[in-house]
């Protein structure tokens, strides 16, 4: 997880505008990508043998890719209103792992356990970039997270 920050922090875009004070604008939302990988390794389903947790990075959008259909009643139109653990041990042990080795992500710990991660993804990645992350359920085996770059940067 940390070592996909890592990655991105290195890698994406960041401009810059100078009035009074200098203004950087990351090509992508930290925060939401950090909620995101937690997300991911938190609710994925850990049934699915071979299968992992994958991240692209492209120059307009992020694709993180995540093993498993949706647990429970949860659908793609309802996630940000609703909460479902699938794995609770996995829950209960992110929420008391501290998140500083990932750096400035608004967190003390890993987890809150509030079920506040969809909405987090969602309000920081329509802050930086103007558009609405994008979850896709694939064959009911795969969950697809969309996010897309600062439309600046894009």
């Amino acid at each position: 997880m940390f070592e996909t920050l890592h990655f991105l922090k290195r890698n994406m875009l960041v401009s810059a505008t100078k009035t009074m004070v200098r203004a950087e604008v990351p090509q992508f939302s930290v925060r939401a990508l950090f909620e995101a990988m937690v997300n991911a390794v938190a609710h994925r389903d850990y049934s699915i043998r071979g299968s992992r947790i994958r991240f692209h990075m492209f120059g307009d959008r992020l694709e993180l890719y995540v093993p498993g259909g949706l647990a429970n009643t949860l659908t793609t139109d309802n996630m940000d209103l609703r909460q479902y653990s699938r794995n609770e041990m996995i829950v209960s042990l992110l929420a008391r792992c501290p998140a500083q080795p990932a750096g400035d992500v608004g967190r003390t710990h890993l987890m809150d356990r509030r079920g506040d991660g969809v909405p987090v993804i969602i309000e920081a990645s329509e802050q930086l970039s103007g558009r609405t992350p994008v979850y896709t359920l694939i064959d009911n085996s795969e969950l697809r997270l969309v996010i897309w770059a600062a439309s600046a940067l894009a």
